[in-house]
């Protein structure tokens, strides 16, 4: 169990306390849900869109908290107060020490296409040999990465946690508080335009992920990315970079993809397989992952092991098998011009061994000033693909830039989620393989639902 003195954390959130700490009170714990506070616990009290922290300090007290984090005193508290301008700030401080405190060999994962999918494979390989913790889904911002960190035991060997972003300094901020050993960017692509305004502001963001590291640290980039240079230039320690590129460390070649679009490939000649994914960009998350447990002291055949073994997160290309014999690619739980691209080029490797293709591409959000260009962008892909998708159905305002460009002649724009759900189960045939791809806003998890409800599944 870890103990950090209670003056020590007041010094190391910049708090005044509101009396005397005792020189023996010890935190064993932090958090800032009340549910979860135990004797020895630090319960910082955040303010929320929903609730604010500072309604359940009572609570927290009685249930054995040895101090509370505020922004302003607490009337009829008997345990110390640390007032603290902020206590989102606090948190991170908090994050910070302890992290630091336990001294875990920390992986943070960013990018703006296959972060989570990266991260969930790293850590999938670690298990099989370290005690490894990993952030949970959404837990990438500036509260859900301190309070991973806080989750972090004596026990563990490795950590694996995203870093998610919206704008220039968050990563930063992410750095300094968690000091990643290793960090991987997958690549550059579009996400977040809208705020960052160009993908070189996107890659310095991203970059902005070695601020915390030192000269030890390890930086896995994307040869083949347009920015490896750019990126690599900021690096303070050792780079590893893979991709198909001739240089790169970690060299993808021979990928393949069996009749169910499950993706084979070689990592520097040695052969892989992941029967539970679907798309050849699988072979760059896993070249990423790969690199990553190399460092870490895997062998090859130990982590072909974990390969084999891994799922796709949940709607993050996930197949379903429909009793009436068609497949769905289920990829609706974020969308962006890269990540629909690779989505469209698998679809349209199914349609080359006869199998007939539909497409029901949602508007993708957080573009900006790029969101007509974008969605004609992927117009464009559709209509260069060879064999072309058999029926595009486009759902949003911008989608539907994205039907007009791709030249389909078999092109149908709905104005929501639910009209495609009527629509569909009237013209699907057995075969049939449907993409399902989408920004969160439009809902189209619900048309998956609905085709799982109509026909049945019978495997995923």
């Amino acid at each position: 169990m870890i103990s950090i003195p209670l003056i020590e954390a007041c010094v190391a959130v910049g708090g005044k306390p509101n009396k005397n700490i005792s020189p023996l009170d010890c935190i064993t714990s932090v958090t800032q849900n009340s549910k979860d506070v135990k004797d020895g616990t630090l319960f910082v009290a955040l303010k929320g869109n929903r609730t604010d922290g500072h309604k359940f300090i009572k609570e927290a007290e009685n249930s054995g908290a040895v101090a509370a984090v505020v922004e302003h005193e607490i009337e009829n508290i008997s345990i110390p107060q640390l007032i603290v301008p902020s206590t989102v700030e606090a948190l991170g401080d908090m994050g910070r020490i302890w992290c630091g405190r336990l001294n875990i060999p920390l992986i943070a994962v960013t990018g703006s296409v296959g972060k989570t999918s990266t991260k969930e494979l790293i850590a999938t390989i670690l298990e099989s040999k370290y005690k490894t913790h990993k952030s949970r889904k959404n837990f990438n911002n500036q509260l859900g990465v301190p309070i991973e960190l806080l989750r972090l035991k004596r026990y563990h060997e490795y950590s694996v946690i995203e870093f998610g972003m919206r704008n220039v300094n968050q990563i930063n901020y992410l750095s300094r508080i968690a000091r990643p050993s290793i960090s991987v960017i997958t690549n550059i692509g579009m996400s977040h335009i809208e705020m960052l305004k160009s993908r070189e502001n996107i890659a310095r963001a991203k970059s902005e992920i070695t601020d915390g590291m030192d000269k030890n640290g390890v930086l896995i980039l994307n040869r083949d990315d347009d920015f490896y240079d750019f990126i690599a230039e900021t690096a303070k320690g050792k780079i590893i970079s893979f991709g198909k590129h001739k240089d790169a460390d970690v060299r993808i070649s021979d990928i393949q993809l069996n009749e169910k679009a499950h993706p084979s490939f070689k990592l520097n000649g040695y052969s892989f397989s992941m029967p539970h994914c679907v798309g050849r960009y699988h072979a760059y998350n896993a070249a990423a992952a790969y690199a990553v447990a190399l460092e870490a002291g895997l062998q090859n055949e130990e982590i072909a092991d974990r390969f084999s073994d891994f799922k796709t997160p949940e709607k993050r290309g996930v197949v379903s098998f429909l009793k009436n014999g068609s497949l769905i690619l289920d990829s609706t739980y974020s969308a962006a011009p890269d990540s629909i691209k690779a989505s469209l080029d698998t679809l349209s490797e199914l349609s080359r061994r006869g199998k007939r293709t539909l497409a029901v591409i949602g508007e993708m959000v957080e573009l900006g000033e790029h969101s007509e260009e974008a969605h004609k962008y992927i117009g464009n892909v559709i209509s260069k693909l060879n064999p072309g998708i058999d029926f595009l159905f486009t759902v949003g305002e911008y989608a539907r830039f994205t039907g007009e460009k791709s030249g389909n002649k078999n092109w149908k724009h709905f104005k929501n989620a639910q009209s495609v759900s009527e629509y569909l189960p009237g013209i699907l045939r057995k075969d049939d393989i449907v993409l399902l791809q989408g920004s969160n806003n439009f809902n189209l998890e619900t048309i998956v639902d609905d085709l799982e409800n109509t026909f049945g599944v019978y495997g995923k």
